[in-house]
């Protein structure tokens, strides 16, 4: 038998996917796997009182696995309880996205003629714009909480989702290609990039101190951000604090993106 490492890629891919998504879950059901009764806020990870950070050690459980931020709270538990904040606004965003440009997307193919040419101008005109900084402007006006950057993130993002749905009815009139389960393979690598996309941008925006609400919001861009920043991290030697938050969102981001590209493959492969 003939071994093929895009099944092996692809399965390494599946399974990381897999193991933030049960994260998300059980934070939303179950956090007390993570030691806490509620994801408050990240107090609730405070395992010491020391001002000085605490370094990645084997030791002493593996809460400190991942070492601790200047305000004693644990790093590897706070950034799994992130998920539930992260994914939630992704998931959300992503699913208002999908929707709303697929259905505007609809409306302009069964409309045509002036109706079509005039969304698609819209949308290019959309697309070509700075898409993260339309994503801030909108933010800046509406409520800054979750709500808010749900809205702004979608807003941003339906306009891809009306070229894509508008593109999936343009393949050649094949048994293949128009079976919607294959419709549903063409369109599943968008949605894994996006995934991952929105994730990076949801961290972006609370990185920056777009989410006034509540400082100490369970999420990684605050953890990144509280108590100092990457450079003054890395300047005063605790480099896990930029390092591991990094690294976390970095995984998904990088593996939604490599099963999306070997989907695509697989996809192409099997249409010549």
């Amino acid at each position: 038998m003939k071994y093929n490492p895009r099944n092996l890629i692809m399965g390494i891919s599946v399974a990381f996917i897999l193991f933030y998504i049960l994260a998300f879950i059980l934070d939303s059901f179950y956090p007390s796997y993570l030691g806490v009764r509620s994801l408050s806020n990240l107090l609730v990870f405070k395992k010491t009182l020391s001002a000085i950070p605490s370094p990645p050690t084997l030791n002493n459980g593996w809460w400190n696995y991942f070492g601790t931020t200047y305000n004693g709270i644990a790093l590897l538990p706070a950034l799994l309880g992130s998920l539930k904040f992260d994914f939630a606004v992704m998931f959300a965003s992503l699913g208002i996205s999908a929707l709303a440009g697929s259905a505007i997307g609809f409306l302009a193919n069964y409309a045509g003629g002036a109706i079509r040419k005039f969304i698609f101008y819209v949308v290019r005109v959309m697309t070509t714009a700075p898409y993260l900084l339309v994503m801030l402007l909108i933010l800046y006006v509406a409520r800054p909480d979750e709500t808010g950057i749900i809205i702004a993130i979608s807003v941003g993002w339906f306009p891809f989702y009306i070229i894509r749905y508008v593109e999936s009815l343009e393949f050649k009139n094949s048994r293949k290609q128009t079976d919607n389960w294959w419709k549903l393979l063409k369109f599943l690598p968008y949605i894994l990039t996006d995934m991952g996309a929105i994730s990076g941008v949801v961290v972006i925006i609370t990185y920056f101190g777009f989410y006034f609400k509540n400082p100490f919001v369970v999420d990684i861009g605050n953890i990144m951000y509280l108590g100092g920043n990457v450079s003054t991290f890395l300047a005063f030697g605790a480099w896990w604090i930029a390092v591991f938050p990094l690294l976390f969102i970095t995984v998904f981001i990088g593996f939604t993106a490599l099963l999306s590209y070997e989907i695509r493959g697989v996809v192409s492969g099997a249409e010549e």
